[in-house]
């Protein structure tokens, strides 16, 4: 696996586990935190810089 896919994964699942913890616990700035590092993840779709073939 890649870095940039790694991290990619890594930013999902955080956003994921964060706005999880963000709806338990009622809180807004956790679901939008939830919400960047997911948008984040997937804007990486379009800067990766190591394409092969």
């Amino acid at each position: 696996m890649s870095r940039p896919t790694a991290i990619k994964l890594a930013l999902a699942g955080v956003g994921l586990a964060l706005f999880a913890a963000g709806v338990r616990f009622e809180n807004d700035r956790l679901r939008w935190a939830a919400i960047v590092a997911v948008a984040l993840a997937f804007l990486m779709r379009f800067f990766e810089r190591d394409r092969q073939g």
